[in-house]
């Protein structure tokens, strides 16, 4: 059955080795193959998104501990937030680096 919104197709031929990569490449993106190359033709960015999936556990875990911080310091008043946030920064550094440096990979680099 046709698709009436986009009722042009369009063939091409590839190498056994340029299928490959190809299709690695939608693998990687998560989308399906339609979707890859509008997107690649259309001049969107084609991202994996796995790898900031992969550090979402630990932005959680910040989170509670961040949420344990403030827990203690309402019930008591104060906290002694000079050991614990150092570390605290510190992890969330590292976690913004990392996705920093995932979000500037093309889609055939991540993962």
């Amino acid at each position: 059955m046709a698709n009436k919104s986009r009722p042009k197709q369009i063939m091409f031929r590839l190498s056994e080795e340029e299928l490959e990569k190809f299709q690695a490449k939608i693998e990687k993106s998560g989308m399906n193959q339609q979707e890859y190359i509008l997107k690649s033709v259309l001049d969107k960015p084609v991202m994996n998104t796995d790898g900031i999936k992969e550090l979402m556990p630990e932005l959680k875990r910040q989170g509670a501990n961040l949420n344990q911080l403030t827990k203690k310091l309402n019930e008591r008043g104060y906290v002694d937030y000079k050991q614990e946030l150092p570390q605290l920064e510190k992890e969330l550094k590292e976690i913004w680096q990392q996705l920093k440096q995932y979000l500037q990979k093309p889609v055939s680099e991540q993962r």
